[in-house]
C-alpha cells in the first residue's frame, strides 16, 4: 500500500499539491485548453480555497 504524501507539518497533501523548498505550497492543474496552470499560497488553507 502506498503511503500518503505529507508536508513538513504532517498534513496530507492532495493530488496536484506540493510543498516547495521555501515552504510555500503550490497546486498544478490542466485547464480546459490543456495548458498547465499553477496556483501558489503561503499556507495550505489558502491554497485549497484557490483550488475551488
Amino acid at each position: 500500500m502506498a503511503q500518503s504524501r505529507k508536508d513538513s507539518r504532517g498534513y496530507a497533501l492532495r493530488t496536484g499539491e506540493c510543498q516547495r523548498s521555501d515552504g510555500r505550497y503550490s497546486y498544478s492543474y490542466v485547464d480546459k485548453d490543456r495548458n498547465r496552470q499553477v496556483a501558489y499560497a503561503t499556507n495550505l488553507i489558502t491554497l485549497r480555497k484557490k483550488e475551488q
